[in-house]
């Protein structure tokens, strides 16, 4: 087989998503024929999206230096140093793109992913304008300024851009689900009825159709069709769980490897006053327990920026300390003993946390699996403050089963394995405030919605803020939001989730069994 035969069998592969036989077939190509700079694209954007971000920027590294000034080249190697937080090489990067060729449209949109990661929609909307000034016709073009319309609590303009999206390609199925977190359905709604014959007439990928299972999901549920909607979002996971690689064996080994090392560890040596130039505040818990709520409310206070979900402390932890997927002996026993590899952790975060370019004097960071990590983040910053969200156990478990979330969240779509990670999840925390019986604030979503004010005056005062009344008006925050729960987190408090799952109660048979 020739050498084009070989590279156009890998672009199919890829294609298709099968990333690993990408990276197996790619390699041994690549051996006999290392001089094919398209073989180091390929291979690396493979890793790219099997999140294998250092393997994917060595690729992209050595094609850098065989072809300088490769357009593609330059911004896949961009790419890669933005999904290691390494923000100012892909910053510079993917300037010298955008000067080099100023009509390259992947260079604005991927800048402006950048910048949306970095929560400045401002930036992130020029750059998604600029590219839609070169070339409207492109939909991932349409796609990024409604993600970002969304993010900032524009839905008019965000339902306007996926709506062109769809008329450009009606495949791009995303944009159907975009429009269905934005939308209140009936029955005889437009877009609910072209959703349907889509799903019945087109040829849809995994992917594509996935997206728009749970779109026709949450469309039947507010029109009150609850074993359809049901069917709907089971088949959405039931494709989602088979394209992914996850094993509830390795998150087991991973929270009792956290207990083991932590047990019998004097923690009050690490407890020692550091005025820090800013202060944290730790939103954390399982996903969809009221995470954004909380942060909401919190970055309403004039001294606060949100950060919303930031993977820093979870990227460090897995890069110091993980070894495979447990925690390693050797590598925690070297932080623990050794101040300066503590004072390096510290400083590899607080200096990602200036890329923010804040000026308040606090900052939250609300990702909510940081819950793993509240040993480690004691000893890192043993006066930042934590929040723990709780919601009802089944409430919580059904919203997490009924959406889609990008990445990290693999044990959302069987429900034995989200059962058995929940409890998981109630474990750690238990062990948690045990270890630190004073240092977690535990708040409930459904007392939120009972006691708005005196609950909200209670997390700020937790975090040492005084009172300030426009945390009441947490709807009115213009911190952008990248959540599942932005269109929630825009209106008053509602209480029309609280006891949700009893609709669907007799469909989660599995799950009723383990919490």
């Amino acid at each position: 087989m020739n050498i084009d035969s070989e590279i156009k069998i890998l672009m199919n592969l890829f294609n298709l998503s099968n990333y690993n036989l990408v990276v197996s077939k790619g390699k041994k190509i690549l051996k006999k024929n290392p001089e094919y700079l398209i073989l180091y694209n390929i291979i690396g954007s493979a890793y790219l999206n099997m999140g294998r971000y250092g393997l994917a920027k060595e690729l992209f590294f050595k094609a850098n230096k065989m072809s300088p000034g490769n357009i593609a080249v330059m911004n896949n190697l961009a790419n890669a140093y933005k999904n290691l937080d390494q923000i100012d090489l892909a910053e510079d990067l993917y300037k010298k793109i955008i000067n080099k060729k100023p009509d390259y449209v992947n260079a604005y949109i991927n800048f402006g992913n950048l910048k949306r990661d970095m929560n400045d929609f401002n930036a992130a909307l020029e750059l998604y304008k600029k590219a839609y000034e070169i070339n409207d016709k492109i939909p991932v073009v349409q796609y990024s300024l409604a993600l970002a319309y969304q993010g900032i609590g524009n839905f008019k303009k965000a339902v306007e851009h996926a709506q062109k999206v769809l008329l450009l390609d009606p495949k791009f199925t995303k944009a159907d689900l975009l429009i269905s977190q934005s939308n209140k359905y009936t029955k005889d709604d437009y877009h609910y009825k072209s959703m349907n014959e889509k799903a019945q007439n087109l040829e849809l990928n995994s992917d594509q159709k996935s997206n728009l299972y749970y779109g026709l999901a949450k469309a039947n549920e507010d029109i009150g069709n609850i074993k359809t909607s049901f069917e709907n979002f089971e088949k959405a996971n039931i494709i989602i769980r088979s394209l992914i690689n996850f094993n509830i064996q390795d998150e087991i080994k991973l929270f009792n490897s956290i207990k083991k090392e932590f047990n019998g560890i004097d923690l009050k040596r690490f407890d020692k006053e550091v005025d820090n130039e800013k202060k944290i505040i730790f939103i954390l818990g399982m996903p969809r327990s009221g995470t954004t709520l909380v942060e909401q409310i919190i970055s309403s206070h004039s001294k606060v920026f949100g950060g919303g979900e930031l993977p820093f402390i979870s990227k460090i932890i897995e890069k110091n300390i993980l070894q495979d997927t447990e925690i390693s002996s050797d590598k925690f026993n070297i932080l623990i003993n050794n101040n300066q590899s503590i004072d390096d952790m510290k400083m590899e975060y607080t200096n990602l946390l200036k890329k923010f370019d804040y000026k308040e004097d606090f900052i939250t960071d609300k990702a909510p699996l940081n819950f793993r990590w509240i040993g480690f983040i004691k000893i890192l910053f043993p006066n930042s403050k934590i929040i723990h969200c709780t919601r009802n156990a089944k409430d919580n478990c059904l919203s997490l089963y009924k959406n889609f979330f990008e990445g990290g969240l693999n044990f959302t779509y069987n429900q034995k394995e989200l059962g058995s990670y929940y409890n998981l999840y109630l474990d750690l925390m238990n062990y948690w405030k045990k270890l630190f019986p004073d240092s977690i604030y535990n708040i409930k979503y459904e007392q939120i919605l009972d006691k708005q004010e005196l609950k909200s005056k209670e997390i700020i005062n937790f975090c040492g803020l005084d009172w300030e009344s426009q945390c009441l008006k947490f709807y009115e925050n213009k911190t952008p939001i990248k959540t599942m729960s932005t269109a929630q987190a825009r209106k008053p408090l509602y209480g029309t989730s609280v006891n949700s799952f009893e609709k669907y109660s007799s469909y989660l048979s599995e799950l009723n069994k383990i919490i």
